[in-house]
């Protein structure tokens, strides 16, 4: 509950409504410091936002571009400007401040009776802008089937045949939320992985020794052999979903068939 503390501690005080406070230490009512550096928090910031540049952010905040660069310069921050965003776009504050967290946490849930969010091709390219938004991920479609069983798991639709014969365009596979760290991934499954560069792709993977923060997409045969490899370097990672099931609608068995 610290950053609870030191968040009610923050925003009680008349002064940071026009002041700006130091960033490197802060206390909590109880005298325990707790350090971290402007500048992770606006990077981590521009993460959460899917944004790049201080332009970008300082449209946001509502500040100049330059004032963010002084943040930085000074290690200080005008907590209630960050705040706002926070509460805007769902940003979850302790995995801002101290990196408690991976950001796509908050819009995890449990799978109830309700059933699971089903991302179709359609949701695809808004997925990977919006899938921190609990907003988004609630209005997303949900299956239920009794024979499908976890938390924090979540369907995607197959686009295109890189995975086949295994996946066939138009499947859905079911998986189970990983955290962000390539080096704990298995060639042996498969994974879906959402990249904020590349989009969502649907594959196992290669991982080199001598390059432990890229993975390569191993989709089939023909990739393997040396062909176009899709790399993917972990900072260009939203979310890791493994595969533990996959479902088709094909269901009378249309597949393949030109004319059904």
């Amino acid at each position: 509950m610290l950053f609870i503390r030191i968040l009610i501690s923050l925003v009680s005080s008349p002064r940071l409504a026009t002041t700006m406070k130091k960033a490197s230490a802060i206390k909590n009512p109880e005298g325990d410091g707790v350090a971290f550096e402007a500048v992770e928090v606006i990077e981590r910031l521009k993460q959460h936002l899917n944004i790049r540049t201080n332009a970008a952010l300082s449209d946001i905040l509502n500040v100049r571009p330059n004032t963010i660069s002084t943040w930085k310069k000074r290690n200080t921050l005008d907590f209630p400007r960050v705040f706002a965003p926070c509460k805007t776009y769902n940003i979850d504050i302790g995995a801002l401040f101290f990196n408690q967290a991976s950001r796509r946490t908050s819009t995890l849930e449990k799978n109830g009776d309700s059933g699971f969010c089903v991302v179709s091709r359609n949701f695809t390219f808004r997925y990977v802008i919006e899938c921190h938004l609990k907003s988004f991920i609630d209005s997303l479609p949900k299956f239920n089937f009794p024979f499908i069983k976890g938390d924090n798991i979540r369907a995607f639709q197959m686009v295109g045949s890189s995975m086949a014969p295994e996946l066939q365009d138009g499947d859905f596979v079911v998986g189970e939320y990983r955290d962000i760290d390539i080096s704990k991934l298995s060639e042996e499954s498969i994974y879906v992985l959402v990249s904020k560069i590349r989009g969502i792709y649907i594959s196992r993977i290669f991982k080199n020794p001598l390059a432990p923060n890229h993975i390569v997409l191993n989709m089939n045969d023909k990739l393997a052999k040396g062909q176009d490899k899709v790399k993917m370097h972990s900072e260009e990672l939203l979310e890791i979903w493994e595969v533990i099931s996959v479902f088709s609608l094909d269901l009378i068995g249309h597949r393949g068939t030109k004319n059904p």
